[in-house]
């Protein structure tokens, strides 16, 4: 079982940008914390060995699967009705605490379930040197210090719901079955004591099936999405990753970018400049002048990257996406940047928003923007433009 993408790729950026702090937060790691300890003692029964032979059982078949080994304690809450199941982690132990009647709820199998994805955040949070956990860390403490919402929300929110699909992928990984998985999320969450698993898959089927839907969850990604994601992973799906991102990040759009969105958006932006300023007639000094206002390395004729041409070698947008308002800016601002280019800028942006299939969008801004009126944005769509195209 390997990290998700989603882990892999916020944590390659995190090492890379913020060395300092990452090592800061390492080198804050708890070995071991006796306040926590006696905080669950006063508020929970703790479920012994003696008592629960069967749980600490299933714990030990979990903690062998997972190929773990941390000292566990389990607890039944008090005073808490709501069906649920957490873990609370130090160094090398972990706490389970199980609340309301989740222990009446479930069946072995089911529980085997639970426990297998509570310790699936353990071993996460254990690998690769905790390298996750100081992920995890990281990201909460800059969307702390983040004023308002921004990347490091985004972030930090969709961090932990792919924590959940991982711990779901830890969950069939001990149990090898996706039914008792799937039974137990919708039981804790419903408080049913009886689910039919495949008509609960075939209901997240109608509800997926319809387009532009994402997960609403605050931290846990909503149950018939992690259902239909469990099951896709069993079934060792292609598309299972590309899937995923559209159902816990939805479109790219400006104002729900994480930071892996934020740099995307960069790549793709400048990749669309780079389409726009292909012919050397475009470069001018004053051309050049905004380009490097935008990025201060870019070098006149460079390609746009190889990843966001399609097949006939034009620059085409990742869908979904929400970004035709702030690419038909980005465009009008180098239309109109030379007026002593003329009208071959414009010509030539309009017609790459309509490669990019974001012509409504640039032509209500022209229109807003600039004094042409809509006959001649028609004539200069229609306009031949030069084909010297260079690339170096």
């Amino acid at each position: 079982m390997e990290p998700t993408t989603y882990h892999l790729a916020v944590c390659d950026y995190l090492e890379r940008r913020e060395p300092e702090l990452w090592q800061w937060i390492a080198a804050s790691r708890q070995q071991h914390d006796p306040e926590l300890r006696l905080h669950l003692l006063k508020t929970t029964y703790q479920l012994s060995r003696e008592a629960h032979a069967a749980l600490h059982a299933a714990v030990a078949l979990a903690a062998q699967r997972l190929g773990i080994a941390p000292e566990v304690a389990l607890y039944q809450a008090q005073h808490d009705s709501q069906p649920n199941v957490a873990i609370l982690i130090e160094d090398q132990a972990a706490h389970i605490v199980f609340s309301g009647p989740v222990l009446e709820l479930l069946d072995a199998a089911e529980l085997q379930a639970v426990i297998g994805h509570e310790l699936a955040h353990y071993e996460l949070w254990q690998r690769d040197g905790g390298r996750y956990w100081i992920g995890s860390r990281l990201v909460e403490r800059l969307a702390a210090e983040e004023a308002g919402v921004g990347e490091w929300h985004h972030t930090a929110l969709r961090y932990q719901q792919y924590m959940e699909i991982y711990a779901d992928r830890g969950a069939y990984q001990v149990c090898q079955d996706i039914a008792p998985c799937i039974a137990s999320l919708v039981k804790i969450q419903t408080g049913l004591k009886q689910v039919h698993v495949d008509s609960y898959l075939e209901q997240a089927d109608r509800i997926l099936a319809h387009e532009g839907v994402v997960s609403e969850a605050v931290s846990h990604p909503q149950s018939f999405i992690r259902a239909r994601a469990l099951a896709l992973h069993a079934a060792g799906a292609s598309d299972c990753d590309a899937t995923l991102a559209q159902w816990l990040d939805g479109a790219l759009a400006p104002d729900t970018l994480d930071i892996l969105g934020q740099v995307e958006v960069a790549a793709l932006t400048r990749s669309v400049v780079a389409g726009l300023l292909a012919s050397p007639w475009f470069n001018s000094e004053t051309v050049r002048a905004l380009a490097r206002r935008y990025w201060d390395d870019f070098l006149p004729g460079e390609p746009p990257a190889e990843r966001h041409l399609g097949v006939v070698g034009q620059v085409r947008l990742p869908q979904p996406h929400q970004l035709d308002e702030y690419l038909s800016f980005v465009l009008l601002d180098f239309a109109c940047a030379d007026p002593a280019l003329e009208e071959l800028p414009m010509a030539a942006a309009l017609q790459l928003a309509q490669q990019l299939d974001i012509a409504d969008a640039f032509e209500r801004a022209v229109l807003k923007e600039t004094k042409l009126k809509k006959t001649a944005v028609a004539r200069l769509r229609a306009m031949t433009i030069p084909t010297d195209i260079h690339r170096p």
